[in-house]
């Protein structure tokens, strides 16, 4: 029972920690290190609400969660159970491999959908999209809202709308594409995917769906500073200002116009930057960290 009282310490820990970063400015300066940190937040709190049910459960056995389970499921299967093993031990543990079966499945499911998604938009693209000069290596999509956007993957596609191409003038385009291309590289989907499979999984719960979207408004403020740092502040920040102003017809969810966060905010950033000194980012990392390991440590170590 001693490591569930620690497993429920570092689960306490998670919600602080994520109620902080969602209040905290600092990782507006540093998206990075934030959104590595909102990872590791997200971690400790799968890791340690499964290890708490199965701390709870496998007690009798007094050795690592992962340790106990394999012998738990070897005395199952024997049908020897040890004597202390109660009907509460039991609803524990299946309450804890539940979970980690839900959250397996939620996994699963995502990835199918998000597979499937991106294999529809391609076969679209493939009819409907047209390389052009003006895009350098983007493909463009006849239609007078303002979208630019990427389908990731291996073979990652930049896609562009005409009523972007006659909106922006040469050097705003480059710096969209050059936030597009930062995506791409950097590979944002997957730094959503843990956080788009716990909403699936979780939807009634409100923590998740701030995470989700403080994780979404930091991946676009990351791709904001690598194409401020290629083609200028002042090119991507007037790119954002005819986005937001444009009377045309609104830009689709997900598209650099109608991206997830607060364009305002991201446009502040950009007119006024500030960084995070680097001792305090390394700090917090580190710091963020140690605690995501806490939990992993209890699944191994004797009860």
């Amino acid at each position: 029972m001693t490591y569930a009282v620690h497993h429920l310490v570092t689960l306490a820990l998670a919600w602080a920690a994520g109620a902080v970063m969602a209040r905290s400015r600092w990782s507006v300066r540093a998206p990075r290190t934030g959104v590595l940190i909102w990872q590791a937040v997200a971690l400790t709190a799968i890791m340690s609400l499964v290890g708490v049910a199965l701390a709870v459960g496998l007690s009798p056995y007094r050795l690592g969660v992962v340790p106990a389970l394999a012998r738990f499921a070897a005395d199952g299967w024997a049908g020897s159970l040890p004597a202390g093993m109660s009907a509460g031990h039991l609803l524990a543990v299946g309450a804890g491999v539940g979970l980690a079966g839900w959250l397996l499945a939620a996994f699963g499911l995502t990835c199918r959908a998000l597979a499937g998604l991106r294999r529809r938009q391609r076969t679209l693209l493939r009819l409907v999209a047209r390389p052009d000069p003006g895009a350098h290596e983007a493909l463009v999509v006849e239609h007078p809202a303002v979208a630019a956007y990427c389908v990731p993957g291996r073979q990652a596609t930049i896609v562009l709308s005409t009523g972007t191409l006659g909106l922006l003038h040469a050097d705003e385009l480059a710096a969209v594409l050059a936030h597009e291309r930062a995506h791409v590289k950097e590979r944002h989907d997957l730094a959503l995917l843990p956080f788009t499979v716990l909403e699936r999984a979780f939807p009634w719960i409100p923590a998740v769906r701030l995470m989700r979207r403080q994780v979404a408004a930091l991946v676009e403020m990351r791709a904001d500073d690598r194409a401020a740092r290629a083609h200028g502040r002042t090119s991507l920040s007037s790119a954002l200002r005819r986005f937001r102003a444009s009377d045309r017809l609104p830009s689709p969810a997900g598209t650099l116009g109608g991206a997830e966060g607060d364009i305002d905010a991201r446009l502040d950033r950009l007119t006024t930057p500030t960084r995070t000194s680097l001792p305090l980012r390394t700090l917090l990392l580190s710091t963020a960290l140690t605690v995501a390991s806490t939990p992993l440590s209890l699944f191994l170590l004797p009860m």
